[in-house]
């Protein structure tokens, strides 16, 4: 070995010993030097990529990995770290090209293919995910993480009492897991197992006193035993999750010296009302605002999307969608703790109030459009948004309504927007349905000519969307189907029919079991449309 070569195995061990010493800078300089080196130079790269990573600058560490790989398509440790890096940064379709890359130049890259299965496990692939875990698993038994999202994959598949037993394998390995317990505690939910579900959710909080999944997983157990007080105590923790709100509240404080209201006397003060969540919760629970008014002499001030605002131009507040406008503010509350507080005082739910505006041009015009349809005229939605976190358990495909749609004593319209009325092509039912998806709201307001057909319609017929809630608040008859544990609100509607008066529910016994519910409908339609 010549001097030089010497030289630069001294320079190299010194480097990697700087680095496993966490001496960043030093070992930085280390590389920085040898990069120039034919000899060390892939090795320079791939520490310098790292130390970049460690330093939160992903652009220039991916720059490294791309120049190895310039040098050597098949380094593995270069492939897999852009894999990693672009997975952090979200770009899943290049972290999935160079995790697959990895796989092809090492089949039994354990990280390469956790990452990949967790691509698929957020991509809704969940058999290969499950495939994925499986396979790290058969080599690593004891990865807990691997057996935990295994664990998912069948919660996910609806196969909660697999995914309870995984996760009760989780808790062998290591007993206080928290998000083995929290994922527990959520298939026990939806099997309807409130008491343990309760106290594992207990146990998470144990671990982490403010972990706000928990919390809110809480609030629904008490929702489905109707204990109502715990349940909107436990619900509060939503608004940690609500990032944006958080920092429009810490910006309202600090120039408006405003404080959050819960029952003090708002005589002559002026409350602004943060809309929340989804469109459907705020149409809901939009007449909470009448019942501040009733209440107190008091200038109401609700803050909401411009898109829907025109929705609720009827309320007795101001309606605002950014804070220019905005003088004076004595207090602030989010919009669904105002149920809470109303609760506590009445000990009841507010009933609905209709204040959707009518738009008279619009209607006649849809009404024209309409006329060539025959009566009874039934709107259909069968899909919400795919990116909420149930939604298989929410949305019904189109296939279990095809002998519904093909029934010539009805006339049926899709409200589908988003690309889902291609599973009307796809199950050939374009003959039976009117597709109105590429005709409406095509404006800057939502909703527009949803509104204007629900009030030519006989019936809509949809699944938990924002189309119930607006249907409902404006009478439009509705049946809404609901899989066998559905979302809290709706525990609360089967026992105290306290929502809407022209809403009339189906709910499964048994998770997903839609072909039950479809025959049910038929029965319920003569009745619902005898008038």
């Amino acid at each position: 070995m010549d001097t030089n070569q010497v030289f630069l195995q001294k320079k190299l061990n010194s480097g990697i010993k700087l680095f496993n010493e966490n001496k960043i800078e030093e070992a930085e300089q280390c590389f920085r030097y040898l990069q120039s080196e034919k000899k060390t130079q892939l090795i320079a790269f791939f520490y310098l990529g790292i130390i970049k990573i460690k330093k939160n600058k992903t652009n220039e560490a991916k720059q490294y990995f791309f120049k190895i790989l310039e040098i050597n398509h098949n380094h593995e440790m270069a492939s897999l770290n852009l894999g990693l890096v672009y997975f952090q940064e979200k770009n899943i379709k290049n972290s999935k090209k160079y995790l697959l890359n990895t796989l092809k130049i090492n089949s039994e890259n354990s990280l390469a293919k956790y990452h990949l299965a967790l691509i698929n496990l957020f991509d809704k692939e969940y058999s290969k995910a499950e495939k994925l875990f499986k396979e790290i698993l058969l080599k690593e038994p004891k990865n807990i993480n691997a057996l935990n999202n295994l664990g998912i994959c069948y919660s996910k598949q609806i196969n909660f009492e697999k995914a309870i037993r995984i996760f009760n394998e989780c808790l062998v390995i290591r007993n206080n897991h928290q998000q083995s317990i929290l994922n527990l505690a959520n298939c026990l939910f939806q099997i309807k197992n409130y008491e343990e579900s309760i106290r594992n959710y207990n146990k998470v909080l144990e671990l982490e006193e403010n972990h706000t999944i928990a919390k809110i997983g809480l609030s629904k157990c008490y929702f489905a035993l109707h204990d109502y007080n715990k349940a909107f105590y436990f619900y509060e923790a939503r608004k940690k999750r609500q990032f944006d709100k958080l920092k429009i509240i810490d910006d309202l404080i600090k120039k408006f010296n405003c404080k959050e209201w819960f029952e003090e006397k708002l005589d002559d003060k002026t409350i602004l009302i943060l809309s929340e969540q989804g469109i459907g919760d705020n149409l809901q629970f939009a007449r909470y605002i009448y019942w501040l008014k009733e209440r107190f002499n008091c200038n109401i001030i609700f803050y909401i999307n411009k898109k829907i605002s025109y929705l609720f131009k009827n309320c007795p507040c101001k309606i605002i969608d950014n804070f220019s406008e905005v003088g004076k503010i004595d207090f602030y509350q989010h919009l669904l703790t105002l149920p809470y507080i109303y609760y506590k005082i009445e000990s009841k739910f507010k009933k609905c109030i209709p204040f959707i505006p009518v738009d008279n041009k619009n209607n006649l015009n849809w009404k024209k459009k309409l006329e060539k349809l025959k009566k009874p005229l039934i709107a259909i939605q069968w899909k919400g948004n795919e990116k909420f976190v149930d939604d298989q358990q929410r949305s019904i495909p189109i296939k279990y309504f095809s002998d519904l749609i093909k029934n010539r004593n009805y006339s049926f319209i899709s409200l589908q927007k988003d690309n889902f009325s291609s599973e009307i092509k796809i199950n050939n039912l374009q003959a039976h349905i009117t597709d109105l998806s590429e005709q409406i709201d095509l404006g800057d307001k939502s909703f527009f000519d949803t509104v204007s057909i629900l009030n030519n319609i006989d019936l809509l017929i949809s699944v938990d969307t924002s189309m119930t809630h607006l249907a409902s608040t404006m009478q439009i008859k509705t049946l809404l189907l609901l899989n066998s544990n559905p979302d809290w609100r709706w525990h609360v509607e089967l026992k105290e029919k306290c929502f809407y008066d022209n809403l009339e529910i189906i709910k499964t016994n048994r998770t997903n079991d839609w072909i039950a519910i479809s025959s049910i409908i038929k029965d319920k339609l003569r009745g619902l449309l005898k008038n």
